[in-house]
């Protein structure tokens, strides 16, 4: 069984780049510590759609600390430990690429993912963290930001423990994220010019994606241009409908976004600047419905 372990949340600028990070620590169930900082991601501009969900800024994050300065006071939660987040694939991938965009060393490391546990042993609608929170009667009063969506992560991670009360089918639900993380057999894996989503974001989760339904994206239209790595067009609008938004061939002033893969056409591109219309990426969506 475990007893200690610490659960952590980004929020996100822009595709991998973090704008901040929650970091709860527990031990028998119980806070022992926590972190929490803004993280100057050094890129040009936030996505829109980002800034909808968290509600932080460029000009919140200007005279903000940047990952590598942020991380020599957060290393020691992550060394050698047993950590857990919701969705962990996403986190994950942001932690790693992080931390290779700065030539720093990857912890070793076994993660914990609650969105792919609560799956396997819960019966609900969908398996957002705001859902598994209220299924448990945990009250959630802000949603997105960083610290408390690490401290909702780590009591789910408790009440799932003891719930499922067999920790060898605990583990094997959680299969597809409890890793040790070796830095040699990462760099093998992935190159610097290949994102880190490729790797953590396995088909496997894609799949579940599929087979669920919300109405995260109710009352939104949706625009899809370009070729697609993670998922095909068809699934990508599939996903698009399934969790309540619309996809249209046509850019208009009434599309809330494009979702632009590779070779997007240039007078799409075009209109959709010209109209205010939000581009998205292929991983900016996945991470919106995830």
């Amino acid at each position: 069984m475990i007893s200690c372990y610490t659960a952590f949340d980004f929020e996100t600028a822009s595709g991998k780049n973090p704008c901040s990070i929650g970091i709860v620590q527990f031990e028998n169930g119980k806070v022992i510590d926590s972190y929490y900082s803004l993280i100057n991601p050094e890129i040009e501009q936030f996505n829109p759609y980002t800034i909808r969900i968290h509600g932080i800024t460029e000009e919140d994050v200007r005279f903000e600390p940047n990952f590598k300065e942020v991380w020599k006071a957060i290393e020691h939660y992550f060394d050698d430990c047993t950590i857990v987040a919701h969705n962990s694939s996403f986190d994950i991938s942001v932690l790693i690429y992080s931390l290779k965009r700065y030539n720093i060393d990857i912890p070793k490391h076994v993660c914990f993912c609650t969105l792919r546990i609560s799956r396997q042993f819960l019966d609900l609608t969908n398996y957002k963290l705001t859902t598994v929170a209220h299924y448990y009667n945990i009250i959630q009063k802000n949603h997105h930001n960083a610290l408390e969506d690490a401290k909702i992560c780590g009591e789910l991670f408790y009440r799932l423990l003891q719930d499922v009360n067999d920790f060898e089918k605990f583990k094997k639900a959680n299969n597809y994220s409890l890793r040790s993380v070796d830095r040699k057999k990462i760099d093998k894996r992935i190159s610097n010019s290949k994102s880190a989503v490729d790797y953590y974001f396995k088909r496997e989760s894609i799949e579940e994606l599929l087979e669920s339904e919300s109405n995260i994206l109710i009352n939104l239209k949706f625009v899809v241009s370009g070729v697609f790595t993670k998922v095909s067009r068809d699934e990508l609008k599939k996903l698009i409908e399934d969790n309540g938004g619309k996809v249209s061939s046509s850019i208009s002033a009434k599309t809330n976004y494009v979702v632009a893969g590779d070779n997007m056409g240039p007078s799409k591109k075009t209109k959709a600047e010209s109209l205010g219309v939000a581009i998205i990426s292929e991983d900016d969506f996945l991470q919106m419905i995830s």
